[in-house]
């Protein structure tokens, strides 16, 4: 092989081993940026403890609760409990399904009492009937035997055979209240030392007789437990 056929070889294998440029307008290409080593704001601590309060504030939790059906289908209840976001105080809680719960106090549950059997008769009669106090109402509508029970704006709607029901147990529903009264400070002070504790604690021997410790005790747990979780899931963006 000549020495020139040599050399033309030669300079076709670095031909092939070096690599092909191309020659591109790059200005107006948007390079990725550096990722910043700043890391974004945690929420403050005192955002995370508000949304704690507002969770011990759910007006629906409730301890020590007895449940009233006023519906055969049992679609529409009456309740009586302690509600902690009212100060542990007992109140009756008028709901159904999906529809927003009234809570009255022993002071409306006195005026309902005093004339559901007036309201009662107008709806038999298809009359109009209306009686107020402060926020609470209750009145007959337009509807053919339907009544209503307000607690400011918002309301619940009931039939006539559904008032009936609720007639004959309104002396059940005020009973279970005024029992509850009697017991609620107790009922607080035993809620204030056993909080802490992980097994039982005796109430003392002056507490209200008529309170089942056992089940408020494990009702505390229950609700303490649900509600550490839950703060722990809110306020884990702090660390």
């Amino acid at each position: 092989m000549s020495l020139r056929k040599q050399e033309q070889q030669q300079r076709h294998r670095r031909a092939r081993q070096q690599p092909i440029i191309y020659e591109e307008d790059i200005s107006n290409v948007v390079l990725p940026t550096k990722p910043t080593s700043v890391p974004a704001p945690a929420p403050q601590l005192d955002t995370c403890l508000d949304v704690i309060s507002t969770a011990l504030a759910n007006p629906n939790t409730a301890l020590l609760r007895h449940v009233f059906f006023i519906a055969e289908d049992k679609s529409k209840f009456v309740s009586v409990g302690f509600f902690p976001a009212c100060g542990y105080q007992p109140l009756a809680e008028f709901g159904g399904a999906k529809k927003l719960s009234l809570l009255l106090n022993a002071q409306q549950l006195q005026t309902m009492a005093d004339n559901i059997a007036a309201l009662y008769n107008a709806l038999a009669t298809n009359e109009q009937f209306s009686t107020k106090d402060g926020d609470f109402k209750m009145n007959s509508t337009g509807s053919y035997r339907i009544a209503r029970v307000y607690i400011d704006k918002q309301f619940l709607s009931f039939t006539y055979e559904e008032l009936r029901n609720r007639a004959c147990i309104m002396y059940m529903i005020q009973n279970q209240v005024t029992f509850f009264t009697a017991a609620m400070n107790d009922v607080i002070a035993y809620i204030d030392t056993a909080h802490d504790s992980v097994t039982f604690v005796e109430p003392p021997s002056t507490a209200h007789k008529g309170i089942n410790y056992y089940q408020l005790f494990e009702e505390i747990k229950s609700v303490l437990t649900a509600l550490n979780t839950y703060s722990v899931l809110v306020c884990a963006c702090v660390y």
